[in-house]
């Protein structure tokens, strides 16, 4: 093949990827993000922080952040995630209507960890804006 025409191909074919990308965006991306924007809702937290105090390794602490819908909007908790896997997190599953009611359980195995201060954070995905909203727990390790 001579070298025009496999820059011929090359350039037939890079229009087609152009002018398909340029055609693939549409409005209806649009009406979707409004529509997220309308169902948001707020989220209150009774308290952010936890501190376990003092714990000895090996321990499997547990503790509740107890929060409240104070939006108009049904909330609805997308993930619950920590920045380690020695922290788990529950969270309920079904929407809470406004002025409902919740919490979500964390877990923290400190197996592994002696004679620090451990700081972790778990990190809320729901419908709100901000759409994250971040909770920490510490404890000292004996």
């Amino acid at each position: 093949m001579k070298r025009s025409n496999f820059r011929n191909i090359i350039f037939l074919f890079c229009c087609i990827f152009i002018t398909s990308c340029f055609f693939s965006c549409n409005k209806s991306s649009d009406q979707v993000s409004t529509s997220l924007v309308e169902n948001t809702t707020s989220i209150k937290f009774s308290k952010d922080f936890i501190d376990f105090g003092e714990i000895n390794s090996g321990e499997i602490v547990t503790c509740s952040f107890k929060f409240k819908n104070t939006g108009k909007n049904d909330l609805i908790i997308t993930s619950v995630s920590a920045n380690c896997g020695c922290t788990v997190a529950d969270y309920p599953r079904e929407k809470i209507k406004p002025q409902g009611e919740g919490q979500i359980t964390v877990r923290y195995d400190s197996k592994g960890s002696m004679g620090i201060r451990i700081s972790k954070e778990i990190y809320v995905l729901a419908n709100t804006l901000p759409p994250t909203t971040k909770l920490r727990i510490a404890a000292d390790i004996n």
